[in-house]
């Protein structure tokens, strides 16, 4: 703005009478004897400023001499210009109204302990290198203000927050926005909303002094080297200011309280339209000013009284509670300060303006009174303590006497901008260190604009509500008589408090669900969700209601990718009467040195049995304990076939059986006709696996079905033609779906194929099987997640086979297949992309294909040799297996690779065998 004032800022008020009494303010009406009272910054005894400091060459040239007073009463001399500015003149000690005002404490969810992410497998929020995100924020700018490090702010920073794109209000005595740290490449980043500045009381570098290091606090640029000599910047030093200059008393003297009983309407309006005006620009206002009277020592009729237009607008009633501005207000300065009759000030609680809430507890969700502590982290030796607005304050770096040597040294005192001293040359380039509560408050208003940056559509309550909640109560700071709710800390405020849930109704206020019951698991859906949500971003709400974005891909949990789990040991005899058993079990647990999702030893499937028993008739019976019903029928019926003859033991089988292969099997087969023709039935319950592959852990999940097949087959052929049904109990598909999406008490598929085999010539055979299903997936339609009735699914392998190719009792297989795919069907999810000021959640509909975009296709190739060995027979086996798009992933457009990458295995694999 390079000091011009708006149209607005030239005619908003205009003065209405002069008064003798007004020695450093002139406002806009006649303040009779509260004129010098009612515009006061910080007391001179307590707030020096170390500034007047120039930075050239890196030469400080000292503006200044003065003789200052201590809270002790001693005097030192110090190097120094002095603010004649006073932080809310005091109270006296007066003892509270008998009315003690009722005032809501903060909104204190539990903080849950451990890491606030339920169970999502990749969280967004703190990359890996974020401890090097955090160190590369403290820079010698960070460090060079004198108050970040205390309240954590370089991990708001390394969280992305800078306060780009908010304004933030500053009621005080005026920004010097020529200086260096207001510098945008358009001009400044200061505009005005008003001024009331005149001729009786004019604008003037010294007098914008303190107003600017306000505003320094909180905007002053990250902008590195510019040839200035200091470095420092503000709390959101993106954030830009938006200016109200009120010429400043200076609050000299003893300390004497406001009497309400003098103040007239024109007082009461005059702040009535400061406020408003100010609150319609922007959502955070700072005021490192007040009135002098301790809140203790009034009632709220007699503010009321006084003050009650000034209070309506401070209540902004017409605003909407979320879109309500935030003040943050300091508490004041008189701790040990002494009234005209030599009494200490009682400064326990904060003074007026600070403390209204604790008349008024309707304003305390969006007002902070901030008190000051020292670079050690205790309250300052000057500090009003939060006393009765414990509730609503907190305590943030104010700078002090931190080591009470007499002597405040550079790193312990606030540095900012400020404008050039009187008497000095003009320049963009002064820096002023000073103490105060003054400069507490702008810290907190700062920080509130990174939260605001971070979390724009939550309500400014909240926000205020968030820096109380998660401050720092721990040691010392849990003594809310003087720390109130704590220490300031933008790590915890930045971070997720307690766990993340996900949003199922339209409020915030109900519906909510753990992440841990939104996820989408396993089954053939493949990575078609997880593709089609890949670019979208899913809101998770912490414990206050805050948004924290994911990737939405990251509800979907793939299939566990499969790992090198020793295969069952398969072994089967079959006796001359057609009475067949089959056995499976896991290698030693020994030998398992490879392992399951870094669980060592883990056995994958547990041991099976399977018999299967023919009289001369020709009838069959057949029962199973843990083995797939599949393998009673088609190829693995008749034995051309076994689990052993390849790495997914059930390959040639209807993929849908492995929903219930953990458990018990039963049925049996009737001759029709000739021998040619048999009719086999089979029932089934049991657990299934987590997908098709038998490389995948057991589901808690039951299944239930039928199976029925009718086979025909002659010396060189044979051919089955199946249907059936199978019910999963809480899945589809072998897909789990949080409660949070939707509830499936069951699902119903049925399903049809063919199985068959062919003798192509004296060595070589062909094996075929092609299967196809409907699925209903029993989903509630009430939740976030819709999904059509019917959902068409397949499968298919092929196979060739011989023997004695290339030497006597060699055998040679290829075997070709594609496991359980969704073929048709589209589905919607709703997602939580944000929400509202009003705490509404925001969706949007996610329609997909649930046909995934890839197709796998599983390739083995074995290869079994008979040797001799010193008489015993040996086998030397070989085989390689290729997976392409495995789980159903299509390469990806740009990097050509599938979210899990085709996978080449070659076993080499040795046994012997003793006759």
């Amino acid at each position: 703005m390079s000091g011009r004032l708006s149209q607005l800022s030239k005619t908003a008020h205009k003065r209405a009478a002069d008064t003798e009494n007004m020695n450093m303010h002139e406002g806009p009406f006649n303040f009779g004897e509260i004129d010098t009272r009612l515009f006061t910054g910080d007391y001179p005894q307590y707030r020096l400023e170390l500034t007047g400091k120039k930075h050239n060459n890196d030469l400080r040239q000292i503006m200044s001499t003065l003789m200052l007073r201590r809270y002790d009463g001693t005097i030192i001399m110090i190097l120094a210009t002095v603010f004649m500015l006073s932080a809310c003149g005091g109270g006296g000690g007066s003892s509270p109204s008998p009315n003690t005002p009722t005032v809501t404490p903060p909104i204190a969810n539990e903080i849950e302990p451990g890491p606030p992410y339920a169970s999502f497998a990749a969280q967004d929020q703190d990359p890996d290198d974020f401890s090097s995100l955090v160190s590369s924020a403290e820079t010698e700018e960070y460090n060079g203000m004198g108050g970040l490090a205390l309240i954590n702010a370089s991990s708001a920073y390394a969280r992305g927050a800078t306060g780009e794109g908010v304004s933030v209000g500053v009621i005080d005595s005026g920004v010097y926005e020529e200086h260096f740290e207001f510098a945008t490449a358009s001009g400044d980043k200061v505009e005005y909303a008003g001024s009331n500045y005149n001729t009786s009381s004019p604008r003037t570098d010294s007098a914008v002094k303190h107003g600017t290091q306000v505003a320094g606090v909180i905007a002053a640029n990250k902008d590195g080297d510019i040839g200035t000599g200091f470095k420092m910047h503000g709390v959101s030093y993106n954030a830009d200011i938006v200016a109200y200059e009120i010429p400043l008393g200076s609050g000299a003297g003893p300390y004497r309280p406001l009497d309400e009983t003098t103040v007239g309407f024109n007082d009461d309006n005059y702040f009535a339209n400061l406020f408003t005006e100010m609150t319609s620009q922007v959502d955070i206002i700072n005021m490192s000013f007040g009135f002098s009277g301790v809140v203790t020592a009034y009632s709220a009729a007699s503010i009321e009284n006084a003050f009650g237009t000034m209070v309506d607008a401070l209540r902004q009633q017409n605003t909407p509670r979320g879109n309500r501005a935030l003040f943050v207000i300091s508490t004041g300065n008189a701790w040990g300060d002494v009234d005209e009759f030599d009494v200490v000030v009682d400064a326990t609680s904060p003074e007026i303006l600070p403390g209204i809430p604790y008349l008024f507890p309707e304003l305390q969700d969006h007002m902070l009174a901030v008190a000051a502590v020292d670079s050690s982290g205790e309250i300052a030796f000057y500090s009003n303590h939060c006393g009765v607005a414990a509730d609503f304050c907190l305590v943030a770096p104010g700078g002090g006497d931190a080591n009470n040597d007499g002597i405040y040294d550079d790193d312990e005192v606030i540095w900012a901008a400020t404008s050039p001293p009187e008497d000095a040359e003009e320049g963009r380039d002064y820096y002023g260190g000073a103490i105060g509560t003054s400069f507490a408050a702008p810290i907190v208003s700062g920080s509130l604009a990174l939260l605001k940056e971070l979390f724009p559509s939550v309500g400014n309550y909240e926000l205020a509500n968030r820096l109380l909640v998660t401050a720092n109560k721990a040691g010392i700071y849990a003594d809310s008589s003087i720390y109130g709710q704590g220490l300031l800390d933008l790590d915890a405020a930045t971070r997720p408090v307690g766990g993340l849930s996900v949003a199922t109704g339209n409020s915030l206020d109900s519906g909510m669900q753990s992440a841990a019951q939104s996820n989408i698991s396993g089954g053939a859906l493949g990575t078609s969700l997880a593709n089609a949500l890949s670019g979208n971003t899913v809101a998770l709400f912490d414990n206050l209601g805050f948004p924290f974005y994911q990737s939405a891909n990251n509800l979907v949990t793939v299939s566990a990718k499969r790992t090198n789990v020793p295969a069952l040991r398969h072994s089967s005899q079959q006796s001359s009467n057609g009475t067949k058993i089959s056995l499976g079990s896991a290698p030693d647990l020994w030998q398992q040195d490879e392992h399951y999702n870094g669980t060592p030893k883990h056995q994958v499937q547990p041991d099976y049995i399977a018999l299967q028993f023919q009289n001369p008739k020709g009838i069959e019976r057949f029962a199973g304990i843990n083995a797939n019903p599949g393998w009673f029928f088609g190829v693995y019926g008749d034995s051309i076939l076994s689990p052993s003859s390849t790495h997914n033991d059930s390959s040639f089988a209807a993929p849908w059986l492995g929903f219930a292969r953990h458990g018990w099997s039963s049925g049996g087969a009737l001759p029709l006709g000739d021998s040619t023709g048999k009719l086999r039935v089979g029932l089934f319950n049991g657990n299934g696996t987590a997908s098709w592959d038998n490389d995948q852990p057991v589901s808690a999940h039951r299944g239930s079905g039928a199976v029925m097949e009718y086979a025909v087959s002659s010396d060189r052929s044979g051919l089955s033609l199946q249907t059936g049904f199978v019910r999963e109990e809480d899945t589809f598909l072998g897909t789990e779906i949080g409660i949070a999406l939707g509830n499936i008490d069951s699902s119903d598929t049925f399903f049809a194929g063919l199985n068959g085999h062919v003798q192509l010539s004296p060595q070589w055979q062909g094996l075929v099987a092609l299967y196809s299903g409907k699925t209903d997936s029993g989903l509630s339609q009430t939740g976030q997640l819709q999904l059509p009735d019917n959902i068409t699914s397949s499968s298919w392998a092929m196979g060739f086979k011989t023997q004695s190719l290339w030497r006597g009792g060699d055998q040679f297989t290829v075997y070709l297949s594609q496991p359980l795919r969704i073929e048709s069907g589209r589905g919607e999810l709703q997602l939580a992309t944000g929400r509202t000021p009003d705490r509404q959640v925001v969706y949007e509909n996610i329609a997909f294909d649930l046909q995934p975009q890839g197709r796998e296709q599983q390739l083995e190739i074995n290869y079994r040799r008979p040797w001799t060995i010193i008489d015993h027979k040996a086998w030397f086996s070989a085989s390689a297996e290729y997976t392409h798009e495995a789980n159903h992933s299509a390469p990806n457009a740009v990097t050509n690779r599938t979210l899990d990458s085709s996978q080449f295995e070659m076993r080499l694999r040795i046994s012997i065998a003793i006759d």
